[in-house]
């Protein structure tokens, strides 16, 4: 008896269920794939974030653009913005619960 008697004589694979992943599958996720992807969208938000604040910034001692201290603090300033967004709502969390138990 045929699985799809409307288009020919032999069975399918659909009819048989989902076909496992082969090892070498590209579709299939490695084991630290999750914590890679964290860690590329962290640099992705800094770069952004300290590219953001170079190009508009100037050095918060000399005054002039381009200065090496310049570029620490909009580096430095680039890290705080890309933590607050990578994990602010943990910190925000882990803060509270901290302060609550600070207050007793």
């Amino acid at each position: 008896m045929s699985d799809h008697p409307h288009c020919c004589d032999h069975p399918h694979a659909e009819a048989a269920g989902p076909v496992p992943a082969a090892a070498g599958d590209a579709t299939a996720k490695p084991a630290g794939a999750r914590p890679m992807a964290g860690a590329v969208r962290f640099v992705a938000w800094f770069a952004g974030f300290s590219g953001l604040y170079a190009m508009s910034a100037v050095c918060p001692f000399c005054g002039r653009p381009g200065c090496p201290a310049g570029a620490a603090s909009a580096g430095v300033v680039g890290l705080a913005f890309a933590a607050m967004s990578q994990w602010g709502r943990t910190l925000r969390q882990a803060l509270g619960r901290a302060a609550q138990r600070l207050r007793g």
